[in-house]
Formats: structure tokens, sequence, C-alpha cells
């Protein structure tokens, strides 16, 4: 604010005629800007005025009939708050203008020892300065309200004196008491954990050199107790015209539980990582078993067979039509059987059929064995995106449960659904089978397989079963 260009309102408190009169007419031969002057001749006529007016200065003598000295002082203080307030004192009363400044009067004069100059000096410096010192208190307040509100803890570093102030999450966060604290940057590297410290020094230093404003960096900070917390240190660093580094301005915040929980997820990632890395391996071996077996079992026989007819038809010229057109139907029947057995094998594209079109076929397969009678349910909505390795997930384990429906379940009837919701797709499979002991068959390669699939989705899956009454496998997986 500057006071040209403004119209001052001053309340003068004087009880003498004479004085008032010597004031009045200083104040109008002064250089301060022209205003409105008000004269009152007791604490009781200011107190009056100023329900009525507002001041941008007052001028008090320090003895007035209804009040005197530093009741003076408060009484008006208390009055006009925000009003820088200069007293007027005679030589005997000095130190009591002194006093009257301590408790928030701007300045004083002493009558007979001034002039114009003086008072307009005396007026000037005394409004800017109530400004600063309330611009002061505005800012002190600000800094006591975040400090109070944030879980943080502030700080203060000044570079020229090595000195500091910390805020009260020092206290509540750190466990250290006032008598403990120490406010030089040589007590904050003390406490930076030692593998921490010149890493941390390192790293504020080269922000310095190359003047960049903004600086923050993660270490371990120690605590009354001797124990060390995770902390994440922001700072901002004001430099002079020189571009010195005068001041830096920060807040550190406490992350100790949040790299807590970051490290057990990363445990828990890992030994889910293991766990799949273990179920693939031994879904693989099992693979490789049951393709040896089928091999063996079922085609390599069917070859055999083949292969007898056609050395018989050779040595029999009379049912040789008949032994080739037995040879031509076993080899038809042994490539229908390693159709279904790649098919079985390689991951289908389901990007031109989709999902749905994937499991309703793979449905009707299993209905031509005519041993269950399974049906599909499908509510997907059209709206919603299902990733294409998720729709291979979801065809996998269904073609893993009805595998292990038609072995072992002796269901008569099976169910598949799929529907959407606003923020997960559910997925169940339900037969009327034999169910099983959840207990003994949970780590059974084909549900730690169908449990890994889901883990790796972030997807919870809930198994409904015991022996005579059938099974439920629901699957929920986040979209």
């Amino acid at each position: 604010m500057r006071l040209e260009n403004k119209i001052l309102n001053m309340l003068v408190v004087e009880d003498n005629p004479g004085d008032y009169a010597l004031v009045k007419e200083y104040l109008q031969m002064s250089n301060l800007p022209p205003g409105k002057t008000i004269h009152a001749d007791s604490m009781a006529s200011a107190t009056n005025l100023i329900k009525e007016n507002n001041f941008d200065i007052a001028l008090l003598d320090l003895s007035l009939p209804d009040s005197s000295g530093i009741d003076s002082v408060i009484t008006l203080n208390r009055l006009l708050p925000q009003t820088p307030i200069v007293v007027f004192s005679g030589l005997s009363d000095v130190e009591v203008a002194m006093e009257a400044i301590s408790l928030g009067a701007q300045d004083y004069l002493v009558k007979g020892e001034f002039d114009e100059k003086l008072l307009g000096k005396i007026v000037h410096y005394s409004i800017e300065r109530k400004r600063m010192v309330e611009k002061l208190r505005q800012s002190n307040d600000r800094y006591e309200f975040v400090n109070k509100a944030t879980l943080d803890t502030i700080w203060e570093w000044w570079f020229n004196t090595n000195s500091g102030m910390w805020g009260e999450g020092i206290v509540t966060t750190f466990g250290y008491t006032d008598a403990e604290l120490n406010y030089s940057n040589e007590w904050m590297r003390k406490y930076i954990h030692p593998e921490d410290r010149e890493r941390v020094r390192t790293r504020l230093n080269e922000h310095i050199k190359s003047r960049r404003q903004h600086w923050q960096d993660e270490f371990r900070f120690c605590c009354a107790d001797g124990s060390y917390k995770d902390v994440y240190d922001r700072g901002y660093i004001l430099y002079n015209e020189k571009g010195v580094a005068e001041r830096m301005i920060g807040a550190m915040t406490d992350i100790t539980e949040k790299r807590k929980l970051e490290n057990e997820l990363a445990k828990k990632e890992l030994t889910q990582q293991k766990l799949i890395t273990e179920v693939t391996i031994q879904a693989q071996e099992k693979q490789r078993n049951e393709l040896g077996k089928e091999l063996h079992d079922n085609i390599n026989q069917v070859l055999a067979t083949i292969k007898m007819f056609l050395g018989l038809s050779l040595e029999r010229e009379g049912s040789r039509k008949e032994l080739i057109d037995k040879s031509l139907h076993n080899v038809n029947y042994a490539i229908e059987e390693i159709r279904k057995l790649s098919k079985s094998l390689v991951a289908p594209s389901l990007g031109d059929i989709g999902l749905a079109e994937a499991l309703q076929e793979l449905v009707e397969e299993m209905n031509l064995a005519k041993k269950t009678e399974v049906e599909f349910i499908n509510q997907l909505d059209d709206k919603y995106t299902i990733d294409k390795n998720m729709e291979l997930m979801f065809y996998r384990i269904a073609q893993e449960q009805l595998n292990n429906i038609r072995k072992y379940s002796k269901a008569s009837k099976a169910i598949i659904a799929l529907k959407t919701s606003s923020d997960s797709i559910m997925f169940s499979i339900v037969d009327n089978g034999v169910g099983f002991d959840l207990a003994t068959r949970a780590q059974g390669i084909g549900l730690k397989n169908i449990s890994s699939r889901v883990d790796f989705y972030s997807g919870t899956m809930k198994i409904s079963t015991a022996p005579g009454q059938g099974c439920r496998i629901q699957i929920s997986i986040p979209l």
C-alpha cells in the first residue's frame, strides 16, 4: 500500500487543546497525503468515535482524564487491533513509552521535541511497520494452520546461519522433545541413516549447484527411540539475486507403512509368480503324460491295426478290398483323434468368434459324447470389452473343468454361466456329480492351475463341493 494514493483517517486522542492544535498543524504541514483528522479528548470519547469510524492510525497521549499510561495503550490496542498506534509522552514518560511499544504500539514521540517532518516520518513508518507486522502474523498463522492440519513434518533451513526450524511433526511423528532438538543441518544429516546420508547430501548439493529450486528424495530418518522411519522429503530452495542459496523450506512425509505394504506386495507377487511357474510346469508335465498315454493307448494302437490290415491285404487277395476299407476307416479315425488332440493342445484363436461362441462350441463337443448334458448361459454385455488373454483364460478354465467333469464327476447335468456387471465378470461352472472332498483335492494340479489363472488377473475363486453334492466353481474377475 502506497500512502500517496490513500486518504488517511487519523484519530488523535489528546486532552490538551493546545497540544492537539499543534499536532493538527504539523499534520497539515507534513508530506502525508490529505485526509481527515478526528479529535478525542478522552478514552471514552475515543471509544465512541471508533464505533462510528475506521482509522488508519491513532496518535495517543499517555495522560488522559479517564485513562493514563499503559492502561490507555492496552485499551486502545484492544479497540483498534489492526491499527498502528503512536504514543505522545513527556520526558518523564519515556520508559512508559518504551513499554507501550512492547505491548503493540508502533512508535513514540516526546512532546516538544518533534516537528512536522519527524511527525510525518513517524506516521508513515508506523503504518508501513504495522502492515508488515500484520502480514507476517498472517503468514505465521497460515504456517501454524498448515503445520497442524498436515501429517507432514514441515521444516525450514537457513544456509547462511546453518540454522533451521521444525514443525510439530518432528515431535508427533519422530518422538523428539524440544530439549532434544538441534536446528542445524548437521543434526539433520546426523539422523539420516548412514547408508543414505552421502547420497542425500550429494543429490542436494547438485540441486543447489545447478540452481534448481525443487528437491526431493527418499531416505531413512532416525526416531528418538533409535528406530528408523522411511520418509519422502521434498523442499523448495530460495536463492538471492546473486544466485546463492539462502533458505530452504520443505516437508517430510512418513512413508514407513507405504514402504512396508509395497515390500509385502512385492513378496506376495514373487510368491505368486513362483506358484504360477510351478503350476505351469506341473500342467505341462501332466499334459505331456496325457499326450503320451493318448498316443500310446489310442492312436498308436489304431496305427498298429492299420499296419496289420495292410500287411494282410498283400497276402489275402480275396479279402484285400475289405482290409483296405477297414484301414481307411481306421486312418480317418486316427486323423479325427489327432485333430481333437491338437485342438486341446493349441491355444484357440478367439479373435474371430469371441469367447461366447468358443464356449458354445466346447459345450456342443461335450454334448456329442451324450454322457453329461451341458448347458451354456451367456449374459455378457456387449458394451464391455474383454481382453483376449482373459478370454483365453476363461476358455482354458472351462476346458479344464469340463474335462474333470467328463472323467470323474459322473454328472448327468452341468451348467456354464458367463455374465458381466458394472465392475467385474462372473464365470461359474456347476455340475450335479459325485463331488469331492475339497480338503484333499485343493492342492491337485487341476484346481491349482485354475486358481493360478484367476490370481493372475487379481480375481477371486470360490469352490463349493462335498462328496455326493456335486461341485460349483464361481470366479469373479475385475474389469
